[in-house]
């Protein structure tokens, strides 16, 4: 019996609701007991320009998205063109049939290069880019094509005062789970999860999926109805919510960001709750109320100003941007480190240089991450691969920003952002809090920076102790100095905590290695790749083909000597990044002297696919040194 395994993409226009149809597809999928990832792709526009939503649906957990798709729902006229290659032959088109004369000239929102491209494809066709001339050709090649005039089922069902533009995007996903073969009523309870406060709107769309569900009756489609699993609590986070989780669980108590993408959606999420309910300590029946403040600053510099300000009060502070405002910070940033203020910077990776591709992917900020600000301080930088991991590492951060008294780096790629995970409830037994060292006695000769074995000082608080900070070089008490002998104490003081970080910090949080222990061909790569690499070494598995992954997850400090460890015995080393560069291989080489000669990369800004890594090992086994991988809309 074949398992369920879907993919599904849902394309519109931006602002057309693409997000809460994945959501209703997602959240129902979820209350029968499946197991479901999806992924928002956008342009970088408030409103018109094509946006799609990415889902795969499993009764195992779900890592990663695959191509060809399963379904593919077409909101507008834009999305056919669009991801014409990506179905294939038993694909299930779903298309507004008002659309079906559309030219592809006539699509005024699509780029003019995308229009290019599909233009030159359609020549080869030798036929006119109609979206009907489509649609043949489709059927042509086995795609199962179902034409659907969307406004008239609309007006049909719920009158002509309703605009049908409103209720496209839930049509659109009630139909594809009504051919999944999702009963009806469980797609209703996706629909009160996503809209459950208003009323008149939950009415409207249960009217629309029960119409949805006769249209699918009348095609007289044999429907294999899915098996309904068993159904137990989940919770549904992306994975900018998933870093605000962990830093509320965490401690956070004061957040400052200048909205940018895809940053500022973690920033949003947190000042959208008035409080948080926290269990007193001991006594896990009863909750309490906890506050946490969040500050949109005038721009990233007085962000970043704001966060180190606030850390020094006492409270768990941080901050969250991206590239450009994470360039902006950068002076800030050595401002925390030679005053060794445990601050946590959250940065979420998007395509660069300069403003780039602000909604897409990329991983093109390692290197960045690891050296910005002049000079040399210590700074601990973390990768997060997923929600859990996310939750998890934003509690590490404020741990480690207050153990070694740094500045904490917590890198993220847009993918883990904007991606949709089902998670279980956080196991809170795991989340473990460490705060600073206190100070000893408050006599007004307090030494802020005084030389310890560890180089880790008692920390001082604002309004508590008497201290100086400077961005100067300084001494104990943090009074200006260019004494060079001061100097190098000072340097050797801040600089040694990353050895102590070395030691103490577990491996696992370190690295992880998955896959045969025994295999030849290793794979390193970090972020949001972990779940399409791992799902592609089972398919190769299957044909005999052994890997191990070495998943990178601390940067700085390197954990040189257990990396040379995990790569021993490897006759191919193979990394997978997202950047042009292969960052992370760079890394490796200067703290191993480990070279590693075959790449896997992409840089395009689009998602990383299970298929597209697995054909891409492929190649690479069989001769070549480096594969770019393109695929994506």
């Amino acid at each position: 019996m074949s398992k369920t395994d879907i993919d599904l993409i849902i394309g519109g226009p931006q602002g057309g609701g693409i997000d809460s149809a994945a959501q209703v597809v997602i959240r129902s999928f979820t209350i029968a007991g499946f197991e479901s990832y999806g992924l928002r792709e956008y342009h970088s526009n408030i409103k018109g320009r094509h946006s799609y939503f990415h889902v795969r649906i499993k009764e195992e957990p779900v890592r990663s998205l695959r191509y060809p798709v399963d379904m593919l729902v077409c909101l507008d006229g834009e999305t056919p063109f669009v991801h014409m290659d990506d179905v294939t032959s038993n694909s299930i088109i779903i298309y507004d049939s008002d659309f079906e004369n559309t030219k592809l000239d006539q699509v005024i929102t699509m780029e003019p290069e995308t229009q290019k491209h599909i233009r030159e494809k359609f020549q080869t066709l030798k036929v006119e880019p109609v979206i009907k001339n489509l649609m043949e050709y489709q059927k042509s090649r086995g795609v199962n094509v179902v034409p659907i005039s969307f406004r008239k089922l609309i007006t049909d069902t719920l009158g002509q005062n309703k605009p049908p533009a409103r209720y496209s995007n839930t049509l659109g996903a009630s139909i594809s789970m009504a051919m999944l073969g999702l009963p009806a009523e469980i797609t209703k309870s996706g629909i009160a999860s996503v809209f459950g406060r208003k009323k008149e709107v939950v009415e409207d769309n249960e009217k629309i999926v029960d119409a949805a569900y006769k249209y699918v009756d009348s095609l007289g489609i044999k429907i294999k109805k899915l098996d309904i699993r068993e159904y137990r609590e989940r919770f549904m986070v992306t994975g900018n919510e998933a870093v605000g989780i962990g830093k509320v669980l965490g401690g956070l108590k004061f957040q400052t960001y200048y909205p940018i993408t895809p940053a500022a959606d973690e920033s949003f999420f947190l000042e959208g709750h008035d409080y948080f309910e926290e269990a007193i300590e001991n006594q896990n029946e009863q909750l309490r109320k906890t506050g946490v403040v969040i500050v949109q600053a005038e721009d990233e510099i007085s962000a970043i100003a704001m966060a180190i300000s606030g850390a020094m009060t006492g409270a768990r502070t941080a901050t969250a941007t991206s590239g450009p405002g994470f360039s902006l910070m950068a002076e800030a940033l050595g401002y925390a480190g030679i005053n060794e203020i445990p601050v946590v910077l959250t940065l979420y990776q998007r395509g660069g240089p300069s403003t780039g591709l602000p909604t897409r992917n990329s991983q093109a900020d390692l290197l960045f991450a690891l050296n910005a600000g002049h000079g040399e301080f210590p700074r601990i930088v973390i990768s997060s691969g997923d929600a859990e991991e996310a939750i998890f590492d934003a509690v590490k951060a404020f741990n480690y920003a207050e153990r070694y008294q740094v500045p904490v780096i917590h890198i993220m790629d847009k993918v883990l952002a904007n991606s949709f995970y089902v998670i279980d409830k956080v196991d809170s037994s795991k989340i473990k809090i460490q705060r600073w060292i206190l100070p000893s006695s408050d006599n007004e000769e307090y030494q802020r920076f005084k030389f310890t074995e560890t180089g880790i000082s008692p920390m001082g608080f604002f309004g508590k102790q008497i201290f100086w900070l400077t961005g100067d070089e300084h001494n104990e008490l943090g009074h200006i100095t260019e004494d060079p002998e001061t100097r190098d104490a000072m340097m050797e003081k801040r600089m040694k905590k990353l050895e102590i970080a070395s030691k103490e910090i577990p491996l696992e949080d370190k690295l992880l290695v998955f896959g045969d222990k025994d295999a030849e061909i290793s794979i390193v790569s970090w972020g949001s790749n972990k779940g399409p690499i791992l799902d592609a070494m089972d398919k190769l598995r299957e044909e005999g083909i052994k890997t191990r992954l070495i998943y990178l997850r601390l940067f700085s400090p390197f954990p040189s000597k257990e990396v040379a460890e995990a790569l021993k015995g490897s006759k191919v080393i193979i990394d997978i990044e997202n950047n042009y560069t292969a960052q992370a291989a760079l890394v490796i080489k200067e703290h191993t002297g480990i070279n590693v000669d075959k790449f896997i990369l992409k840089y395009n800004g689009r998602h990383v696919t299970e298929d597209e890594v697995y054909k891409s090992i492929k190649e690479v086994l069989n001769g070549k040194d480096k594969v770019v991988m393109t695929s994506g809309a």
